[in-house]
């Protein structure tokens, strides 16, 4: 059997493995079923054609679940996640795509400590042949020289081997980045505050963090016009997930904005001792489960889109 071979074997085998024993249900491309408006002739989810259909069910079938997160005059943006606890291995794939369904860009990024090059190397070869066929092998190419931007047919192209947070970054020639909406919630932060100290909780003089009871902690940020990063964590051991609950009740009470109904009806639902990212409403949600140690909900709005320099 041929080295290559074997090679190929040993990256199919343990990205099944990745895959397998990930943490969150692939759910495929879901859609908002009430849209969402997030600016003007944007809204939130969406259904999905063409190429990025193509791409997202590629990504699904690879164990990931998919979301658009919106739609506009020009396009929108997609993104598929998974979590994997028992291999300490996170993984997206997210795109930009014109109404026609044709991809203009792509960021695949995987944390973790055992083998993400692997699993950055997979997907690679899940999305490459959709939207990048002709310029895979070079592409593939740098992955063996620990990274690089090598140019090709379709568009530019950055590859970071990070030991553990390896990335790949597409840009399609001849087109521009879709403009990400710029959200943000309707409180501010002095607001949330505020409201925090009076349910007897201690917070900065900078507003943006406070602790409240044992285990607890706020952090979150944004202009006058509201907030656009909050992260609340619970780590209380055996309790965690009644702390995190009512953590959850009282940060959610106190908020207000379109996403706010959305964002609590999804951590509600995936509330389920597991891991899951997703697009909601706009916004990037990540709920980070550690077993009998901490939940931590994160909620922001990804305005920077990454592309090859």
């Amino acid at each position: 059997m041929s080295g290559g071979l074997v090679a190929g074997l040993v990256v199919i085998a343990l990205v099944v493995a990745f895959l397998a024993r990930r943490d969150d249900a692939a759910a495929g491309a879901e859609s908002s079923t009430t849209p969402l408006v997030l600016a003007e002739d944007v809204t939130a989810g969406g259904e999905l054609t063409g190429q990025a259909r193509t791409l997202a069910d590629a990504m699904a079938q690879r164990g990931l679940g998919c979301g658009v997160r919106f739609l506009g005059a020009d396009g929108g943006q997609t993104g598929c996640f998974a979590w994997s606890r028992s291999s300490q291995t996170t993984a997206e794939v997210i795109f930009q795509h014109q109404l026609d369904g044709s991809v203009i860009g792509l960021n695949i990024k995987v944390t973790g400590s055992k083998n993400p090059s692997v699993v950055l190397r997979a997907l690679t070869d899940g999305a490459g042949p959709i939207v990048f066929p002709a310029d895979l092998p070079k592409v593939t190419d740098s992955f063996e020289r620990f990274g690089g931007f090598p140019e090709g047919s379709w568009g530019n192209y950055r590859v970071f081997m990070h030991r553990q947070k390896p990335s790949l970054s597409a840009s399609k020639l001849n087109t521009t980045p879709i403009k990400v909406p710029v959200l943000h919630l309707d409180t501010a932060e002095p607001r949330l505050a505020d409201a925090l100290r009076a349910d007897g909780f201690t917070c900065t003089g900078d507003n943006e963090t406070c602790a409240g009871p044992p285990g607890t902690a706020l952090r979150f940020s944004g202009p006058d016009t509201g907030i656009t990063y909050l992260v609340a964590t619970a780590a209380s051991g055996a309790t965690t997930r009644k702390t995190f609950d009512q953590l959850r009740a009282q940060v959610f009470g106190h908020l207000s904005g379109s996403a706010v109904g959305p964002v609590r009806d999804w951590v509600t639902l995936h509330l389920d001792g597991r891991s899951h990212s997703a697009y909601v409403a706009g916004w990037r949600v990540d709920l980070a489960v550690t077993a009998g140690k901490q939940i931590r909900l994160t909620l922001f709005n990804e305005e920077v889109w990454q592309v090859p320099e």
